[in-house]
């Protein structure tokens, strides 16, 4: 038999005495070649169909019926504008509703709604039906990326797509671009990592997505704006990114399990409402929650630090309640990147109103976290670029 490669190619030997796709075909069909050995097992199919790329396998479901077959338990199905064009919904249709759904292990759909825009204004109708047969007890991880420029397409991904046990076996969750209201507790349980970016969800809906992930140790959010506080039960977060502005002090207790901490507040930074919290207005009842321990906890960077009183507050809540910390990175640019890496000729632009506010955070730095930070703790301090921000300031 000849080799299959990971990637779904077909060693050069195979190539000159004939495809693979072509051989199956003939012995199918009954015909005297020299290849009809290849008249294996389906399950060994199944295994050779695995290995293919995805493309690949897709192809060889249209030539062959072994693998046509096989293609009915693929695990890993990979869907995106970039790999079938325009027609994108025909098709998609094709190529799910001939998938069984048995065996799914990995479900990574992208669309790009600037591809088709003749379409874009009704794929999300189709988004439920395709998910349904996609998402099955076997499904460990699954990425629905929707584009973050395709602000015609709303798409709610429904609670039952995770309920009844359908989700219990996942282990990785993606959500981009979409909204999800998540009312009903999910069945959760192996979740280990979820990575939400631009969606639409409450803070108390969170919590009820939270609720029953006992696994958990990856929580990142980004650009979830309709969060505004977070209350956690107790979760293994071994990585907790991105929790932004909401991220106050009652966000990080409840995870002791927790060993890297970034909070990211790009958009907050020029917002008059945390400047109305300023540190330098009222440094009274600073609020202090050393009841809870983070003996794991060993970096942490916060980006767009600004005086607020609430991130002060954050800050000497995790060095007050913190054993094993090493690293703690203040951040008061947007952090995307430097001038000082050489690997840009300048930095990141910062606009002018936020050069003074970047002052006051330094300031409160110095007043108010400096003098907690043990000597075991390396501290720093990223300040706007001399060069780049203040100059043009």
């Amino acid at each position: 038999m000849p080799d299959v490669s990971a990637d779904g190619s077909i060693d050069s030997a195979a190539k000159r005495k004939g495809s693979l796709c072509q051989q199956v075909a003939n012995s199918e069909g009954n015909k005297k070649t020299r290849y009809s050995r290849l008249d294996l097992p389906e399950e060994i199919w199944c295994h050779i169909h695995s290995l293919m790329a995805f493309k690949d396998a897709a192809r060889a479901t249209c030539v062959s019926r072994a693998f046509h077959r096989s293609w009915q338990c693929h695990p890993n199905l990979i869907f995106c504008i970039g790999i079938l064009g325009s027609n994108f919904i025909n098709k998609f249709d094709r190529i799910v509703k001939k998938h069984s759904g048995i065996g799914i292990k990995s479900v990574n759909f992208e669309y790009d709604s600037s591809y088709n825009t003749r379409r874009s204004t009704s794929i999300s109708h189709h988004f439920d039906s395709w998910l349904h047969i996609a998402i099955t007890p076997w499904i460990e991880k699954l990425s629905l990326r929707l584009s973050h420029y395709s602000y015609n397409v709303e798409y709610n991904l429904p609670c039952t797509i995770l309920s009844d046990g359908r989700a219990s076996s996942m282990r990785h969750l993606y959500l981009g671009s979409c909204s999800f209201h998540p009312t009903i507790n999910l069945d959760l349980r192996s979740l280990m990592k979820l990575h939400l970016f631009n969606v639409h969800i409450t803070g108390d809906e969170l919590g009820c997505l939270l609720f029953s992930c006992y696994a958990l140790e990856w929580l990142e959010l980004e650009h979830c704006d309709e969060i505004v506080c977070m209350k956690m039960k107790t979760l293994s977060l071994q990585y907790y990114c991105n929790a932004v502005y909401y991220a106050r002090v009652e966000s990080i207790p409840n995870v002791p399990n927790l060993e890297t901490l970034t909070i990211c507040s790009y958009h907050e930074i020029p917002k008059d409402s945390m400047e109305d919290d300023s540190i330098f207005g009222d440094s009274s009842n600073m609020r202090q929650m050393q009841e809870y321990r983070h003996d794991n906890l060993q970096s942490v960077v916060i980006t767009c630090f600004c005086s607020a009183k609430s991130l002060i507050e954050l800050t000497c809540c995790i060095l007050d309640c913190t054993t094993s910390l090493e690293y703690l990175t203040l951040d008061t640019t947007r952090g995307v990147y430097s001038c000082s890496t050489g690997k840009h000729s300048q930095c990141f632009p910062m606009d002018k109103a936020m050069i003074p506010k970047a002052n006051r955070a330094m300031l409160a730095i110095e007043t108010y976290i400096e003098r907690k930070v043990p000597s075991t703790v390396k501290l720093n301090v990223v300040k706007p670029c001399p060069r780049c921000h203040i100059s043009e300031s």
